[in-house]
C-alpha cells in the first residue's frame, strides 16, 4: 500500500499552502518535529519524526514536517492545519526522560519556559495564530523532559529512551484524533 503523505521542509517550501493541497478541501493534520539535533536532548522532536516515519504509514491529509527551528516560517503551516500535533524537547518540571503530554490553554504557558531559541519561536507563532484567530482548535505537544541542552552529537540516555517511545505516542494521538495509522511492513534484505 502507498504511504500518502507529505514530508517537505520550510527551507525548501516558500509558498503558503493552499487548499487545494488537501484532499477533497479538508483541511490537513499537521505533524511537527521541532528542535536541534546537534544540541543533544533539543534534537528530540526531529528525531521521533524520523523514527514516525520509519515505524508507521498513515492516511490521506497527514502532513509530516520537520520544522527544525524554523520560527515564524511555520506561521503558514501552522495556520492552514485543522489539527496540529508538536513534537519537541518540553521542560515541564519532570524527572529527566519523562513523557510530556499538554493541550489546550497550558500550551503556551508550559511552551514558554525557554529550553532554547526555537522554543521561545514556537510560542509566539502559536500566540500570534491564535490572535489571528487561525490556531488548530485541537492542538496538542507531545515530548520528553530534557536533561541538558549543550553542543553535543547524541541525546542524553534518559532523553533517548522517552524519544524511543514518541513515535508510538504520536501514533496513539493521531489514532485519538480518528487518523489511519498502521505499523509499516518490515522491510526484506
Amino acid at each position: 500500500m502507498a504511504v500518502d503523505c507529505q514530508a517537505f521542509s520550510p527551507a525548501v517550501t516558500t509558498s503558503r499552502p493552499t487548499s487545494s493541497m488537501w484532499t477533497n478541501n479538508v483541511r490537513p493534520v499537521l505533524v511537527l518535529g521541532l528542535g536541534n539535533p546537534i544540541m543533544g536532548d533539543d534534537g528530540v522532536g526531529i528525531i521521533a519524526l524520523e523514527r514516525f516515519r520509519d515505524r508507521f504509514e498513515v492516511g490521506a491529509g497527514i502532513e509530516l514536517m520537520d520544522g527544525g527551528t524554523w520560527g515564524m516560517n511555520l506561521l503558514p503551516y501552522i495556520e492552514s492545519a485543522g489539527k496540529l500535533l508538536l513534537v519537541d524537547a518540553i521542560r515541564a518540571g519532570l524527572v529527566p526522560g519523562a513523557d510530556v503530554f499538554i493541550d489546550g490553554p497550558d500550551l503556551p504557558r508550559v511552551l514558554g519556559q525557554k529550553l532554547s531559541a526555537h522554543q521561545v519561536d514556537i510560542v509566539d507563532v502559536l500566540t500570534l495564530a491564535q490572535v489571528r484567530g487561525t490556531l488548530p482548535l485541537m492542538t496538542v505537544a507531545l515530548g520528553v523532559e530534557p536533561v541538558t541542552i549543550e553542543m553535543r552529537s547524541d541525546m542524553t540516555p534518559a532523553v533517548e529512551q522517552g524519544t524511543e517511545r514518541l513515535p508510538d505516542r504520536m501514533a496513539s494521538q493521531l489514532r485519538e484524533w480518528g487518523i489511519r495509522v498502521s505499523p509499516r511492513a518490515p522491510a526484506h534484505a
